[in-house]
């Protein structure tokens, strides 16, 4: 079978197109051929294109019954947040069309359990209403590009989504805070700094678990529906004690208060207005950073046979994968 895949030089993108080409011919579009995250497989063929370009998106998804849009543009800030626009509303657009017009069989969105917004009283389900506005233009977008890709169920194409949360595991490096980062410092000795009280809790997935969730959600999701892909509920003081008794680093774990982040963000902020670096965190996000992100993953384990890797056991593997001589590598 072929199979079109946005996103391949991406973390879960990556992952996915080397998976699915051990049993497929697979089709991925990128936009730098020269890109070091490329995947390489004997049964891999790559594309020059954008998703902002329905000729390119036709060309390299001529063929192809099935699509996996993984590509995204994923940070919390840009100076240009029409970027976040034009990548991940019209771009998800494209790619709808064009499914559309060459007759794909079906089609999975990989969005973010950012969507659903924080959780209170218990982890947030697929269904629950998010309860407060968007921080981020990259929430936002997101939202957007859900809606669209449910509203194309209705003009004949069979779309799912899948959202995930914080994800974690063996892979390329996409991200510059992302989790696999953040265990690499601290298991090398490095002060890490968490949100005051250590006990707010976070959802972590582990990336096997993700990968084969999109290839179950292909397999057997119901069209128009939408599962997360989530892992573990942990709170940040218990996820670095599991790491530390893994490891037996002495890197120190502080715990800051909001009102310390939030006068970083403001000095963030004007860095930004003088030097236009982007900053690591705005006061809008500070929101996110300081409440509890949980989320149940019951509806995608019951209906597709999603598997949660334990947390202990994804994190073993991690950090064996991040030790010096194999991260080096």
């Amino acid at each position: 079978m072929k199979i079109f895949i946005t996103g391949a030089t991406g973390y879960v993108g990556h992952q996915l197109a080397l998976t699915l080409a051990n049993n497929n011919l697979v089709h991925i579009l990128v936009r730098n051929l020269n890109s070091p995250n490329l995947p390489w497989h004997k049964n891999i063929r790559t594309f020059a294109g954008d998703i902002n370009d329905c000729s390119s998106i036709e060309n390299a998804m001529q063929g192809c019954e099935q699509v996996y849009h993984t590509a995204a543009l994923v940070k919390i800030f840009d100076k240009e947040p029409a970027a976040f626009y034009k990548i991940n509303v019209d771009g998800t657009k494209n790619l709808l069309n064009v499914s559309l017009k060459l007759g794909v069989k079906k089609f999975v969105f990989t969005s973010t359990c950012g969507v659903l917004g924080t959780s209170v009283l218990h982890p947030k389900s697929e269904n629950d209403p998010r309860i407060s506005s968007f921080d981020n233009d990259y929430e936002f977008t997101k939202y957007l590009a859900e809606n669209l890709v449910k509203d194309y169920v209705h003009k004949g194409l069979f779309t799912v989504i899948v959202a995930l949360s914080k994800v974690y595991g063996p892979g390329i490096e996409t991200h510059p805070i992302s989790v696999n980062k953040v265990i690499h410092n601290f298991i090398q000795g490095k002060l890490t700094i968490i949100p005051k009280p250590g006990k707010l809790e976070t959802n972590y997935c582990f990336i096997d678990d993700v990968v084969q969730g999109h290839i179950l959600a292909m397999a057997k999701g119901i069209g128009g529906e939408k599962y997360i892909l989530g892992g573990e509920n942990i709170s940040y003081t218990a996820l670095f004690g599991c790491i530390r008794s893994l490891t037996n680093t002495k890197a120190r774990l502080i715990e800051v208060p909001k009102i310390l982040v939030q006068f970083w963000a403001l000095l963030q902020w004007m860095r930004f207005k003088i030097t236009h670096k982007e900053p690591f965190v705005t006061g809008k996000g500070i929101r996110q950073i300081f409440c509890n992100k949980t989320f149940c993953s019951d509806k995608a384990v019951r209906q597709l046979g999603y598997r949660l890797t334990p947390l202990r056991e994804g994190l073993q593997q991690t950090i064996q994968f991040l030790k010096p001589q194999n991260h080096a590598q």
